[in-house]
């Protein structure tokens, strides 16, 4: 049996971790468990984007548990979809918050990552000026659009397909680098609406104010889904990825940052003016626009594979419209973690 002083010393490891220690381990799995907690991971990087997910992410690097098993915490925002692709191919980001069809798309190419969880269900909108309140509205519009061919413009086409719109033909979809061009051109009146994801679509709402234009929230998208699918109005849209190396050598690490995440999801849902200020050091955005931007979020931590149904309905409902997604197929099994 173990000696009292390296009990202890177990015991203190797993509770760090959340794991939970009984007198029925054996000799051999705790020393196992031992040498794992003792090898403390020197770099661990983090990627953030350019929606809410961020706040999360970024209280996990800053706030949580996860400092006492990792030397250095690496926290570095993506801003585009090709960068979170080649860092994600790369291995330079360990960990990162990803579009959840984009995570399918990577391990769909055979990229050795998983699915941790899904965080956002569901933060995307159509923003105009003008009256348009309906899927009818945009025809013979200019939309714009960011990251082509990323999760915005999938939902939007099977949206406006289920609608009776064709998307390529009815109206003019213009496609921007990111969700801030989309919002600088929409309040330059370069677009007549925008698919903006929060804190962006409040953030052209509040400078549209600035300006003398009375930018609303004009499509929600989420409440769409809800009537075409006949589900609740909410998507599995942003979570969390993972390298398998990372997974697979350090597992102590990978249930700290799910436990982190829950973590941080009921911190910035009680803390709102902390969630914004620390929001507001990341995404280029003043605290104001952030904490008004939570209202519209749903955060909710739900492991990859808790979340699997309402992944595989996401993934199918996406495929229709664009049969070449994710190869054509949906994941495996094994990338759903949990």
């Amino acid at each position: 049996m173990l000696n009292q002083k390296r009990r202890q010393f177990l015991q203190l490891i797993l509770a760090t971790t959340g794991l939970t220690f009984t007198t029925n381990l054996s000799e051999g799995k705790a020393e196992k468990v031992i040498a794992q907690s003792q090898e403390k991971l020197a770099n661990l990087a983090i990627g953030g984007s350019p929606i809410m997910i961020t706040i999360l992410l970024a209280y996990l690097a800053e706030q949580s548990s996860i400092k006492n098993l990792v030397e250095t915490v690496d926290f570095r925002i993506w801003k585009t979809h090709d960068q979170l692709r080649a860092d994600a191919v790369s291995g330079k980001l360990q960990v990162s918050a990803t579009p959840t069809s984009l995570a399918a798309n990577l391990y769909q190419r055979k990229v050795p990552i998983k699915l941790l969880n899904v965080l956002v269900w569901g933060v995307l909108n159509i923003w105009s000026s003008q009256n348009i309140r309906s899927f009818e509205d945009l025809k013979n519009k200019t939309l714009l659009i960011a990251f082509r061919g990323g999760l915005p413009a999938q939902l939007f086409f099977y949206l406006a397909k289920e609608n009776g719109l064709d998307p390529e033909k009815d109206l003019k979809i213009q496609y921007t680098t990111d969700f801030a061009q989309a919002v600088q051109l929409l309040l330059a009146g370069r677009g007549d609406a925008a698919l903006l994801s929060e804190p962006a679509g409040t953030g052209a709402e509040l400078r549209g104010q600035q300006q003398g234009l009375d930018i609303k929230l004009a499509i929600n998208l989420q409440e769409e889904w809800g009537k075409v699918t006949g589900r609740a109005p909410r998507f599995p849209q942003a979570g969390t990825l993972a390298l398998t190396s990372l997974i697979d050598k350090y597992p102590d690490i990978i249930q700290t940052i799910q436990n982190g995440l829950v973590e941080a999801v009921n911190w910035s849902q009680k803390n709102p003016d902390d969630a914004a200020a620390l929001g507001a050091k990341y995404l280029g955005l003043k605290a104001p626009v952030i904490k008004k931007s939570l209202g519209y979020t749903p955060l909710e931590m739900v492991s990859a594979k808790d979340a699997k149904e309402d992944l595989e309905f996401w993934y199918s409902r996406l495929l229709e419209q664009n049969p070449k997604l994710f190869g054509g197929s949906l994941p495996d099994d094994k990338f759903y973690y949990g």
